[in-house]
């Protein structure tokens, strides 16, 4: 039994509201239809997206004017509470399921409109959290569009009870960001050299002594993690992805040198056994040649097609980003989340198709949004570990309860005690029995 949509004008907006609604949040067969006589003799399961009701029985969704628009203009929208949830683009529409448009607050949420609009960066340029109307307004760690499309799941079925809805199976996926393979080895000598004699003159004498006591074999490397994180992987029969930073060195790019032997071998080892993505450098971001050359070294190392990617930085700037993904072939983005806050920066915790506000049309790149990130819990909001596994436990419960991906990101340096992260070890374990 399918759902049948009443539209008065089907636009690539409303095609891609009720796609998030009912095809990435839910699972739900529908068809859309603008002849209005159609819809009035129809007798199955009816939903009226329009301005004004129009038979009884059906369920009527009150649509404004965002999802008949073309182009961005300013948007300043006041949020409510409404059974229970917030929302925002409120409608008078006695009658109606819900008093707001809801198609449009997935629109609006999930093709990160605001992030088109002018705001105020912070030192790397990006669209910080606080820029955001979830954050202003206090849900950005509610997967609000998963929540809202499980709302009016409930209605469909009190109104249409052989409607076939499916809620998405509940997902925990662990992912890595590798910028650093290694803290000592496999670096150039003149660096080295030039960090000894820094931490020499800045007394900085336990460094001094790893770093001697890792170039002469007395210790393990501290970021080389990644037989510990696959027998973790292993005891909870987990599918993690990686993504490597393979661009030339820079101010934001320390990464190891793509041609060094070790650190080939150590990707082919690491894609034997997990999804390897491209971690594209901080310049590639202003530079689609360097991101193609990027690109085309992870899949010379794997012999593989790279289709998965992670912004380093977080570097997300619409629609440049997703653009010149798209053009170098990469089909799954996991930069879909805040540094300086954990949450839901598009509202969903579902996978969900990227919507390209430049050129008003749904494209082939899919959007896996991540939840936390390491760096954010520790540094940002300078949280104890026992403060952050209580905070990823709240995020996993949210996610579950919706039936989405609770995907966290790592990193393979974060696991070293030596490099203040003493105790964030166990927290990962810990998060990962817990969410898994």
């Amino acid at each position: 039994m399918r759902l049948l949509i009443y539209v008065p004008l089907l636009t690539s907006r409303v095609e891609y509201a009720f796609q998030l609604l009912f095809g990435s949040a839910l699972s739900l067969a529908y068809e859309f239809t603008s002849d209005e006589s159609f819809f009035r003799r129809s007798a199955g399961p009816r939903l009226n997206y329009s301005e004004k009701p129009l038979v009884d029985g059906e369920l009527w969704l009150p649509a404004g004017p965002l999802l008949g628009e073309r182009g961005i203009r300013p948007l300043s929208p006041d949020a409510f509470l409404a059974e229970g949830l917030p929302a925002f683009f409120a409608q008078s529409a006695p009658g109606a399921a819900l008093p707001f448009d809801l198609p449009a607050l997935a629109f609006f949420l999930a093709s990160r409109y605001e992030e088109y609009l002018p705001f105020h960066p912070d030192r790397l340029g990006r669209f910080p959290a606080s820029e955001s109307f979830a954050y202003r307004q206090g849900f950005l760690q509610q997967p609000l569009v998963n929540q809202w499309a499980l709302h009016l799941a409930d209605l469909l079925r009190q109104r249409f009870p052989g409607l076939n809805i499916k809620q998405p199976e509940y997902h925990f996926q662990p992912t890595y960001d590798v910028d650093l393979a290694w803290a000592y080895q496999h670096r150039p000598a003149w660096r080295l050299v030039l960090a000894s004699l820094r931490d020499s003159l800045t007394g900085q004498w336990p460094a001094f002594k790893e770093r001697a006591a890792v170039l002469t074999g007395r210790r393990s490397d501290p970021f080389y993690t990644f037989d510990y994180l696959k027998r973790l992987h292993q005891q909870y029969q987990l599918t993690p992805l990686y993504f490597f930073l393979l661009g030339n060195a820079g101010t934001y790019d320390k990464s190891i040198r793509h041609t060094v032997p070790a650190f080939r071998q150590l990707i082919r080892k690491i894609a034997q056994g997990a999804t390897v993505g491209i971690h594209p450098s901080f310049r590639s971001n202003s530079s689609a040649m360097r991101l193609e050359k990027e690109i085309r070294r992870l899949e010379a190392i794997t012999d593989r097609k790279v289709l998965d990617s992670r912004q380093h930085f977080l570097m997300l700037r619409f629609p440049h980003t997703y653009t010149q993904l798209l053009e170098t072939g990469v089909r799954n983005d996991y930069s879909m989340g805040f540094a300086d806050a954990p949450g839901f920066r598009a509202g969903m915790a579902t996978p969900f198709p990227w919507y390209n506000l430049e050129k008003e049309r749904m494209e082939s790149l899919k959007v896996f949004p991540f939840a936390a990130m390491d760096v954010t819990l520790r540094q940002y909001q300078r949280l104890a570990p026992e403060q952050a596994f209580l905070q990823l436990c709240r995020l996993s419960d949210t996610v579950r309860k919706v039936g989405g991906n609770f995907i966290t990101l790592w990193h393979n340096s974060s696991f070293s005690v030596h490099h203040g992260w003493c105790g964030w070890r166990e927290v990962y374990e810990k998060i990962v029995s817990y969410a898994r």
